[in-house]
């Protein structure tokens, strides 16, 4: 397993960001479907908070599933196979349910614990989309493979946050530029997310 200063870190972001260009029209959708669910916390907090619950999951694995094929070179036929999908569907909702609380819960408190759950569970969503793991299975394993490299990884997603709170900031001023701001700045950090996870595989 890499340490963290062997986890080439500005080339994830720049090899992150060929992946992004070359494949945007393919990643380019599900990026702007996971932007989709907060967007009703402008209209009704239960609305928001369901919707997140429900979707938020299943999409971070397909956008995470999208990513794989894409960087691969593979066919995306998710939707040909309806098991496949209630897979994704069903351990989506148990992250939501097991992640997002730790997420919310650390961000309430101080922004900092929330960074290092995310840097920690972040792989979990391609390790569902690659291996169909159980999601709790999968969440283990991501926390398995990020040792070693907890640095490098934290440091990755405090940069995520900075680009979040960037987008939730513009949502402020014009709702559907932070929307469009989102749905674009997340396949990127997927993108980036993916380089690390496959790098720390292949080790």
């Amino acid at each position: 397993m890499q340490g963290a200063g062997k986890l080439d870190f500005v080339g994830a972001f720049e090899h992150g960001w060929i992946q992004y260009k070359s494949n945007f029209s393919k990643i380019a959708g599900w990026g702007a479907a996971t932007a989709v669910p907060p967007v009703f916390f402008h209209f009704s907090i239960t609305a928001g908070v369901v919707l997140t619950f429900v979707l938020e999951g299943l999409l971070l694995i397909l956008l995470a599933n999208s990513v794989i094929c894409s960087s691969r070179g593979l066919k995306n036929d998710v939707f040909s196979s309806p098991n496949l999908l209630l897979n994704y569907a069903k351990n989506g909702f148990l992250v939501s349910i097991l992640l997002f609380p730790l997420l919310l819960i650390g961000a309430a408190a101080a922004v900092i614990p929330s960074i290092i759950v995310f840097s920690v569970f972040m792989f979990t969503f391609f390790i569902v989309a690659r291996d169909r793991k159980f999601a709790i299975d999968a969440m283990v394993e991501s926390l398995r493979k990020g040792n070693g490299s907890r640095l490098t990884l934290f440091l990755f997603s405090f940069i995520f946050y900075a680009a979040a709170a960037f987008a939730l900031f513009l949502a402020q001023i014009f709702m559907p530029l932070g929307f469009i701001a989102g749905g674009l700045i997340t396949p990127y950090f997927f993108m980036v997310i993916y380089e690390f996870y496959d790098k720390l595989e292949t080790k």
